[in-house]
């Protein structure tokens, strides 16, 4: 395979990626809200589709080069939380509070 890189096709398989993890992961709460419903059918296409969902995107990560070896896996998951915890939800919980999100701004803080 060519090299991605910096191409437009990378890009795609990057929004692409983005989308189909936040389907997955609307998809399973919508699936919640189906069953505390008593609507077990809804909740089930809901489950079935979010895996679909599942399915797409871990091609996607693949073709990106985002799953490795166990070992790469676990150093890119340890540097993935390290910025998280240290830039990332530290710098979103300054921006909500300088915004007046207090609650928001509180929730980063506990995530982070």
């Amino acid at each position: 395979m060519q090299h991605l890189k910096g191409s437009k096709t990378e890009q795609n398989l990057m929004t692409a990626l983005q989308g189909e993890s936040v389907a997955r992961n609307k998809y399973t709460f919508f699936a919640q809200v189906a069953k505390e419903a008593g609507l077990e059918q809804i909740a089930g296409i809901f489950l079935e589709t979010a895996d679909n969902e599942r399915a797409h995107a871990e091609k996607l990560a693949k073709f990106l080069g985002l799953v490795g070896d166990t070992q790469a896996n676990l150093q890119a998951a340890a540097e993935g939380e390290r910025y998280e915890h240290s830039q990332m939800y530290p710098e979103f919980e300054k921006v909500a509070r300088e915004e007046g999100f207090t609650e928001i701004a509180e929730f980063f803080k506990e995530v982070a």
